[in-house]
C-alpha cells in the first residue's frame, strides 16, 4: 500500500521541516519514504509544500497528483491545493485557515480543524503550529504513532528547541477530536 502526504503553507511556517520530521518517522518506523519539498524564491512569505510518499514496500513511482493527506497552514496553501486531496481524502487544517478562507470548501473531504496556530502560540511560539498539526496527523490517522514522531524531533532537532516541539505534539495529539481516519497502512 502506498500513501501520499501533501504538506503546505507560507515559507517560514515551518513546512519544509515537518515534512522532514514526518519523513523520519516513518522511515524509522520501517516504510520506504521519499520527501520531496518546494518553495518559492521568496524564501519567508512565498509558497511551500512538502510532499512525501510512504510505501510499506518499494517505491518506483514518483508522480504526485491527488493526495490522501492534506495537511494545511495558510490560506492561500488551501485556496492552491484544496483540489490536490482525493476525493475522500483526510485534510488536516489549522482553524484560523477556515475562518479567514471565503470560497468554497470541498463537501467530499474529511476537513479535520485544529487550532494549531492558536495552541502553538499558547506554548509560547507560533512556529511549532507544524507540529502541533503533525501530533494531531498521529491521533487522527493509523500511519504514524506519536512516539515515533517524538523520536524524530529527539534526532533531528537541535536540543534547544526539543522541548517546545515535543509539547506542540502533545498538544495537537490531545486536542484533535474524534476516531482514527481510514488512512492507515496495513
Amino acid at each position: 500500500m502506498e500513501k501520499s502526504i501533501l504538506i503546505s503553507g507560507t515559507g517560514g511556517q515551518g513546512i519544509v521541516a515537518a515534512g522532514e520530521f514526518l519523513s523520519e518517522a516513518l522511515f524509522t518506523a520501517g516504510y520506504e519514504v521519499i520527501n520531496i519539498r518546494s518553495y518559492g524564491s521568496e524564501a519567508r512569505g512565498g509558497s511551500c509544500r512538502s510532499e512525501v510518499l510512504v510505501s510499506d514496500s518499494e517505491i518506483y513511482d514518483l508522480s504526485l497528483g491527488e493526495v490522501d493527506i492534506l495537511i494545511v497552514l495558510s490560506v492561500p496553501a488551501f485556496r492552491r491545493y484544496q483540489d490536490r486531496a482525493k476525493a475522500g481524502g483526510f485534510v488536516l487544517v489549522d482553524s484560523e485557515v477556515i475562518e479567514k478562507y471565503d470560497g468554497e470548501i470541498r463537501e467530499d473531504i474529511e476537513l479535520v480543524q485544529v487550532r494549531a496556530g492558536e495552541i502553538a502560540l499558547g506554548l509560547g511560539n507560533s512556529i511549532v503550529a507544524n507540529m502541533v498539526l503533525l501530533g494531531a496527523l498521529a491521533k487522527r490517522s493509523a500511519l504514524i504513532k506519536l512516539d515515533n514522531l517524538k523520536d524524530a524531533v529527539r534526532t533531528r532537532m537541535r536540543p534547544s528547541m526539543q522541548e517546545i516541539n515535543l509539547r506542540a505534539l502533545d498538544a495537537g495529539y490531545a486536542r484533535v477530536r474524534g476516531a482514527q481516519t481510514r488512512v492507515e497502512m496495513p
